[in-house]
Order: C-alpha cells, then structure tokens, then sequence
C-alpha cells in the first residue's frame, strides 16, 4: 500500500480514506495527480479559503489510483464536518456566467434525460444549487411531487421558487432528512464527484425510489481527452471533488450502488466565449483582461464531461 510522500499529511486534520467504490486501502504510488502545493501537506486555514474558485497554481488534495478498481480519487481529504462549513455557505455554482446562460446548459441536461425516461410524477434532485434543473423539469413534466436535497442554506429560497405551484415540496440538507419516498425520477447534476460516500448515497437513493426507476448523472469525465491535453490544469482537479470519474468506473459505481448504466455520452456545455477565455486567462496565470478582444457570445462546449442514465436494479 502506498503512503503519502515526504510524511507531509496531517493525520490530526485530514481524512484517511479507502476507496469509496470498493474499499482498498492498495493504491499507487505516487499520485497520478499531485498540485504545485498539495492539500494534504496544508493547515486547515490554508486550505479553508481556497475552497471555491480557480486559480492559476490551483489548490487540490492528491489524487490517486486505486489498485483494485482503478478508480481516481483523493486518499486524504476533508472530513464530514469540515465539508459542512465548507458547503454551508458557498456561493451559487454559476461560476460567474449569468444565470440565462448557465439555464441554457441545464436545460439541455433535462431533454436529453427526459427522453429517456417514461412519464413522471415524482422527482428527486441532489445538490440542485440554485435549481435551473428543477425549475426546467417542472416547467416539462409539472410533477406533483419533488424532493430537494441541497446543503448550502444560501440557496434554499431560489429552491423554492424553482418549484412553481408543484404541490408536495420538500427541501432538505442531508439525505437522510428526507421523509418523503417512491420517487420515478432521480437527477445529479455534477454532484457524485463531490461526495464522500457516493456508494452508500446510491444505495440510499435506490430506497427512496419506485421500482424501474431512472437516475441521470452528470459529472466529469477524467479520461477525457481534455483531461489529457491540460492535465493538472484541468478545472475538475479541484478541492470540491474527492473522487473523479471516468466511463468505466462510473459504470462499476452505479453497478455496485444497485443502478445499471444505460446509456452515456459526452455532455454539452453554454459559456459566453469572452467568460470562457477569462477562465481559462485565469487558469493559466495570464492576463485576464486580454479576454476583452474576445466577442460576447454564447457557444457550446465540451469540457470534458459526460452526461448517463442508468435504471434502478429490481
């Protein structure tokens, strides 16, 4: 088993971590990933205030591959509490874009799952954020029962609004909090990279969902060609995520949380192309003001992204 280089990490402050899709505690031996200065050789205020954004020399907890079920992910990390704070009062995950454009994104998310799901009535949403996926499914399919599972507070009033009139709504910070079940639809949008436990969450969500019932993810896809060609620039290698997909692993997490993969493919996303540039300055330590020269308008993207459905295991 491989163990943290130079003895940096701070056991009194960090997370030790096995595998969260198959337990190992093998993995390689040096990190696959590794930042300028990484995480876990920091203090937590150090850490604490790199939380969101992207930086030039951007911030992250080592990632590495697990022996046995080559999935990518960070043996050290916060702890659950620690993410709390951190979560509790982030701000929206627009990423600075307007909201308008950000709409145009998710909104394509849910015609692509709506098309391979039968008709609704119940939906169920993990780390909505602000709620365009929401708001875009009741504006399709108007369900008469949606449940809301979102840990940053700042956010829960644009939740509610993003619900309309639907009849039975309920909001909560935790999984465990929700009281409702029988759910047809299930929906996380870039969430299962941020999870601590994301076997344990599926498993959970399988219980709280109606026989056959469908479940469309998207997250970051960390064998993508993207991925390959900036390496440890790309954006996704970041505090927020503990663990990074790629279609292989993704499809063996579903598998062993009780969910088939059905059908993936590369997702899609909206920026205005003088914001895009003005990360990607950003990212790269130039001049964010030469973004200036770049023309306003929205363009589709691929940044590396995958987009997957997978139906409940009976």
């Amino acid at each position: 088993m491989a163990e943290i280089n130079s003895g940096l990490a701070k056991s009194d402050i960090w997370q030790r971590r096995s595998c969260p899709l198959c337990a190992s505690n093998d993995f390689s031996v040096k990190p696959e990933v590794q930042a300028k200065s990484p995480a876990e050789s920091m203090s937590w205020n150090e850490v604490r205030d790199s939380f969101v954004g992207l930086r030039k020399d951007q911030l992250f907890f080592s990632y590495y591959r697990c022996s046995k079920c080559s999935l990518l992910y960070c043996p050290w990390y916060f702890s659950a509490p620690q993410l709390e704070e951190l979560y509790s009062q982030m701000p929206d995950n627009l990423m600075g874009e307007d909201k308008s454009t950000a709409s145009k994104t998710q909104s394509g998310y849910v015609r692509w799952i709506l098309a391979k799901t039968k008709t609704i009535d119940s939906f169920l949403e993990i780390g909505p954020d602000v709620g365009l996926v929401t708001s875009a499914i009741v504006k399709s399919v108007r369900p008469s029962k949606i449940g809301l599972i979102e840990p940053n507070l700042a956010v829960h009033t644009d939740l509610r609004k993003s619900a309309g009139s639907t009849q039975q709504v309920e909001i909560v910070q935790e999984l465990n909090q929700l009281k409702s079940s029988g759910y047809q639809l299930v929906v996380g949008i870039h969430v299962f990279d941020h999870l601590l436990n994301p076997l344990a969450d599926l498993k959970k969500l399988g219980k709280l969902s109606s026989d056959g019932a469908n479940l469309g993810v998207v997250v970051h896809n960390e064998g993508s060609l993207l991925r390959r060609i900036i390496t440890k620039k790309w954006p996704p290698f970041c505090l927020q995520h503990p663990q990074l997909y790629n279609r292989e692993t993704l499809r063996a997490m579903l598998l062993a949380g009780g969910w088939n993969l059905e059908t993936v493919n590369r997702s899609t996303n909206y920026f205005h192309l003088n914001h895009l540039a003005k990360l990607a300055l950003g990212i790269f330590g130039l001049p964010e003001g030469l973004s200036k020269v770049i023309p306003k308008f929205e363009t589709p993207v691929n940044l590396g992204n995958m987009i997957s459905m997978a139906t409940l295991i009976s």
